[in-house]
This record gives C-alpha cells, sequence and structure tokens, in this order.
C-alpha cells in the first residue's frame, strides 16, 4: 500500500488524487478542504485532539470532561458540529468540550427495533460519559 501525503500536495496533485479516488467535490473548493476530504475518504482520523486537550472556544460558558465509548466496529473519531464549530474527538479518551457539545451527542440518536415485537428504541449514537465539569 502506497502512503499519501496530502499535506504536501499542491492543488494539481489533490486534484488528481481526489479524481483518482471517485471524490466529488466543487470546483472552489479550498485545498485545505479537498485534502481534509482526501484523507477522510482514506480513512484517515482529521488532525484530531491529544488526550486532555480543551476543546471550548469560549472560556465563558461550562465545560465538561467526557469520554466517548469505543466501539469494536467503528474506530473513527466523532466528529461534531456546533454553531459552526468542529469538533473531532478520539474514542476512549478523556477530552473536555463546552456545554453544547454535550448536548449535541445527546441528541444524537438512532433508533433500534426488537426483532421479536419491533418495538421501537431510542439509544444514542455515540454513547458517552461525563466525567465532570471543568471549574
Amino acid at each position: 500500500m502506497s502512503e499519501i501525503n496530502v499535506s504536501q500536495m499542491g492543488r494539481d496533485a489533490l486534484e488528481a488524487t481526489a479524481a483518482d479516488l471517485g471524490i466529488e467535490y466543487r470546483s472552489n473548493i479550498s485545498d485545505e478542504k479537498l485534502a481534509e476530504r482526501i484523507r477522510v475518504h482514506l480513512g484517515e482520523p482529521a488532525p484530531a485532539v491529544t488526550k486532555g486537550e480543551d476543546l471550548a472556544p469560549n472560556t465563558a460558558e461550562k465545560r465538561y470532561r467526557i469520554v466517548i465509548a469505543t466501539d469494536s466496529q467503528d474506530k473513527q473519531p466523532i466528529r461534531v458540529g456546533v454553531n459552526g464549530h468542529s469538533y473531532t474527538i478520539k474514542r476512549g479518551e478523556e477530552v473536555t468540550v463546552p456545554a453544547p457539545v454535550v448536548e449535541a451527542l445527546n441528541h444524537a440518536v438512532q433508533y433500534v427495533y426488537d426483532p421479536q415485537t419491533m418495538a421501537r428504541q431510542e439509544v444514542l449514537s455515540y454513547p458517552f460519559q461525563i466525567l465532570g465539569e471543568v471549574a
């Protein structure tokens, strides 16, 4: 398997790589966004937060320490968008996030059906644990 270093590619190389991978994009997309799409397509996580890194851009709002549960089937980090800010959170690592991210995670639900009764049950798409509020 060849290794593709997207961060060192010029515009022409990014466009050629995107075409080779079958990635669709608009002509006015920035180089950074195109490189990010290529990384996602290749299964590389976006630049992720490191353990304990503070993701809260506004220090005036409440912040929480959380851990998103690991998943044996899905190893990708979780991407959460709130009010124009995008957060990439690694599974199984403690991070500090603003309260709106916790609210968004609480609203990210999916439905699971019991195969015998077909009763619908609502479960979190990304189960997580709140470890505490940051002072």
